[in-house]
């Protein structure tokens, strides 16, 4: 592995601030924006170091962009890819700017409550599997340019959706991703960017809960749409 920045930095194995700043400035200095690592060659780097493993992912906090397969698939379980840096979280100031403070209790349950547990960009639901979506509180102001931890600047993101926007391409990049698009889908595009969010349907919703149902509950919905289906089926027959 090698760096790709020629940044002047602390060196990484004598930095103070704990495994965060460690964990940062070994991306930069050992890893590289664009390259890949493993839990293995993290945790032997650290190897005194308890949770390293977390350290790297709250560094996503600080608007560090750090993709595992859930985002990548071109990316096995073992691996993860340091896309870009953040916040310069050695610095001092830098990290005092960006300061995390934990959503409270009560916001946490208003903005999952107001998404009805989905993915607020793709409507993607939470699933029981152990490799499915997952989903996370997102700012829609950053932390760092001003925004709070109150419900009304927050936001529910699947996993992808939150590395997708932390990506930032910036509006040419962008431009060039919706040229691509068919004409139809161009359309519904303007549709959502006119009306400032993404419209979610009623069976979209309906999914959504599903997903939070018992197994039992779920056979259930499954046997009460399967007789309404089939009792459609047999008027539509008895129809002259």
């Amino acid at each position: 592995m090698a760096a790709a920045s020629t940044e002047e930095l602390p060196e990484w194995r004598d930095a103070h601030g704990g495994g965060l700043v460690r964990g940062a400035l070994w991306l930069m200095q050992e890893v590289g924006p664009g390259n890949t690592f493993t839990k293995n060659q993290l945790r032997a780097a650290f190897p005194d170091t308890s949770q390293i493993d977390r350290r790297i992912r709250d560094l996503r906090e600080y608007g560090w962009v750090i993709d595992t397969s859930r985002e990548d698939l071109s990316l096995d379980q073992a691996e993860q890819r340091f896309v870009k840096p953040g916040i310069k979280v050695w610095d001092p100031e830098e990290r005092k700017k960006a300061t995390r403070t934990a959503a409270s209790t009560a916001a946490r349950r208003t903005v999952f409550q107001r998404g009805v547990f989905a993915c607020e960009l793709c409507g993607r639901p939470v699933v029981s599997r152990p490799h499915g979506p997952r989903l996370e509180l997102a700012h829609r102001v950053p932390l760092a340019d001003g925004g709070s931890d109150e419900a009304e600047n927050l936001m529910v993101l699947c996993s992808a959706c939150h590395a997708a926007r932390d990506r930032s391409d910036g509006v040419s990049e962008l431009a060039a991703q919706a040229a691509s698009l068919p004409i139809r889908e161009q359309t519904r595009l303007l549709t959502w960017i006119t009306l400032g969010q993404r419209p979610r349907t009623t069976i979209e919703d309906i999914w959504a809960q599903y997903q939070q149902l018992s197994s039992g509950d779920q056979q259930e919905l499954a046997r009460h749409l399967a007789r309404l289906l089939n009792e459609d089926t047999q008027a539509e027959d008895a129809m002259p």
